[in-house]
C-alpha cells in the first residue's frame, strides 16, 4: 500500500513489491509509483492528488477504481486500510508515510492501533521498519541497529525484550515516559513480548 506521503527508494518499493499480492495505491501516491512504471491493483482515494494523465493511464490498464467524494469521514489512509482487510488480507504493508502532514501520520497510527488484532501491519521508510504489536514480535537486524518501543493509547503492561542492550523483563511502559527511546541491537535478531497493551516498534537501520 502506497500513501501520498514521503519516497521511498526504488529498490526498496521494489523488493517490497516482488512479496506483494496486491499493490493499492492510495490517492497521490499513484503518481510515485508511476514514476517507477509500477501500476497498482487497486487505486483509492478522493483523487485530489493523483496527477490526470497518472489517472487516465491507470484507467486504461484497468487498475479497480475506489473513488470517494472529498467530503468525507475517513481519510483516504484508512478508506485504503478498511479495504484491505474487507478483502480478507492479514498483513498490510505501508509505504510513503512519512511527510509533512503529521495531523494524518498520528490519525493513521491511531487508526491502525484498533485493527491490529485483527491484520498485521508493517511500515517501512528508507532506513526504517515499524511495527504495530499487541503481542509479540521477532525481526532480523544487526548490532547496534537503533530500537525504538513506544507505548501507544495507554500503558503498555509485561514488557520482555531479548537481544536488545538495554533489556525489559516483565516490565511496565508508560504511555508518558519516554524511556523505550533509543534501544539498541545486541545479536542479530532481537524478540519483544507484551502482556496488555500495544506497542510502537521502530528500527533503524543504517
Amino acid at each position: 500500500m502506497y500513501l501520498n506521503g514521503s519516497h521511498i527508494n526504488e529498490r526498496r518499493l521494489r523488493s517490497v513489491i516482488k512479496e506483494t499480492q496486491c499493490i493499492i495505491a492510495v490517492d497521490g501516491g499513484a503518481n510515485y509509483l508511476h514514476s517507477h512504471n509500477i501500476i497498482p491493483d487497486v487505486l483509492i482515494g478522493d483523487m485530489d492528488s493523483i496527477d490526470k494523465d497518472v489517472y487516465r493511464i491507470l484507467n486504461q490498464n484497468n487498475t479497480k477504481m475506489l473513488i470517494h467524494p472529498k467530503e468525507k469521514d475517513q481519510t483516504d489512509s484508512e478508506l485504503a486500510i478498511s479495504y484491505a482487510m474487507e478483502q480478507g488480507y492479514t498483513q498490510i504493508v505501508i509505504a510513503g508515510f512519512g511527510g509533512d502532514r503529521l495531523d494524518h501520520m498520528i490519525a493513521t497510527i491511531h487508526f491502525l492501533c484498533n485493527v491490529i488484532n485483527k491484520i498485521k501491519v508493517k511500515i517501512i521508510q528508507n532506513n526504517e521498519n515499524i511495527y504495530l504489536i499487541t503481542k509479540s514480535l521477532q525481526f532480523q537486524g544487526k548490532k547496534d541497529d537503533e530500537v525504538s518501543i513506544i507505548p501507544l493509547l495507554t500503558d503498555a503492561k509485561g514488557v520482555t525484550t531479548k537481544g536488545l542492550q538495554y533489556g525489559l523483563s516483565d516490565e511496565l511502559l508508560n504511555l508518558s515516559s519516554t524511556r523505550g527511546v533509543s534501544n539498541v541491537m545486541s545479536d542479530a535478531t532481537a524478540s519483544i513480548t507484551l502482556k496488555k497493551g500495544r506497542l510502537m516498534v521502530v528500527h533503524r537501520y543504517l
